[in-house]
């Protein structure tokens, strides 16, 4: 195979093609993985079982089960999410 000017600079934008997608995957990651550690500090509210679900998301599965302060938040949170009544004497 011959290398005539050609195919250099075909070889020569590839390769710089290839360095800058990849430049853009880093920086796409970095700004993702800064939006990602900025969330939490950026949720602000003021109430107080969206506080304590966001404590709840950071514990283990082993932690969650002995934590009935989270079994209790997760309960209250299903019951706001489905619309269902405290009471359950309309199941039975």
């Amino acid at each position: 195979m011959k290398l005539t000017a050609e195919t250099i600079l075909k070889g020569i934008a590839i390769a710089l093609g290839t360095i800058a997608a990849l430049m853009a995957a880093v920086e796409l990651h970095r700004a993702l993985e800064d939006e990602r550690s900025a969330e939490p500090s950026a949720v602000v509210s003021d109430d107080p079982l969206r506080e304590t679900l966001q404590r709840c998301r950071s514990l283990t599965s082993e932690a969650l089960e002995a934590d009935t302060q989270c079994q209790a938040a997760w309960e209250e949170n299903r019951r706001r999410f489905f619309g269902t009544s405290t009471d359950n004497s309309d199941t039975e």
